[in-house]
């Protein structure tokens, strides 16, 4: 879909928020990138496996099986269908540029 992702499959028991879109900072191995994370079942594909997926904005390394560290930032929406790919990925453009125009913002307080 164009938006490589880190995806994480919590253990059982893990405590998560919401099921959603946030801004996040992902740490690796002591760095620290902004990235837009999603947390829930991906209902479009019809999954019913929660999962954690990270897009680390400027990032292009091979990180399977590296253990990284999830910060939330803030909530961008609800976790929600749509009626086909080209809707969701109509969507996450939109939730990207939100993410990147409030990371540009706190930049420049």
């Amino acid at each position: 879909m164009g938006f490589p992702t880190a995806n994480i499959l919590p253990a059982n028991g893990a405590m998560l928020p919401e099921n959603g879109v946030y801004r996040t900072k992902v740490t690796l191995d002591g760095n620290t990138y902004n990235a837009i994370t999603n947390i829930g079942i991906n209902p479009t594909f019809g999954s019913n496996q929660k999962t954690v997926e990270s897009h680390i904005f400027d990032f292009g390394m091979d990180i399977v099986g590296e253990e990284i560290d999830i910060e939330i930032i803030s909530f961008v929406r609800d976790e929600r269908m749509f009626d086909n790919i080209y809707e969701l990925v109509k969507q996450i453009k939109s939730d990207v540029a939100q993410v990147l125009a409030e990371i540009e913002e706190s930049v420049t307080l």
